[in-house]
């Protein structure tokens, strides 16, 4: 299935501020995404090797098709989503990454 990854780092301050605000405001600008089969919020705890994770928090998303991602991606949807993730960043001092895949 195509799908869109994005991964936060940790921010260095308030990291459960971070996440709060994240799941209240910006999963519900993400879950308007057109045509999405699924997706998820994932928060990093830790490691195998029980040392910091790179990462903090992960959005993964899947669609059926190529096309409908596709479709997805110009929506002003996902433009909102862009736009507020990344003032999320700016306020907390952490970055994202983000990622298509298959």
């Amino acid at each position: 299935m195509p799908s869109l990854t994005v991964l936060y780092t940790k921010p260095a301050d308030d990291p459960e501020g971070f996440v709060a605000e994240y799941k209240a405001d910006h999963v519900p600008i993400a879950a308007r995404f057109p045509n999405m089969a699924s997706h998820s919020v994932t928060v990093f705890t830790g490691t195998p090797r029980r040392t910091e994770p790179a990462y903090h928090l992960m959005f993964h998303a899947e669609w059926d098709s190529a096309e409908d991602m596709q479709a997805a991606m110009g929506d002003e949807s996902m433009m909102e989503a862009s736009k507020h993730a990344m003032g999320m960043t700016q306020k907390y001092g952490n970055s994202a990454e983000m990622m298509i895949g298959e």
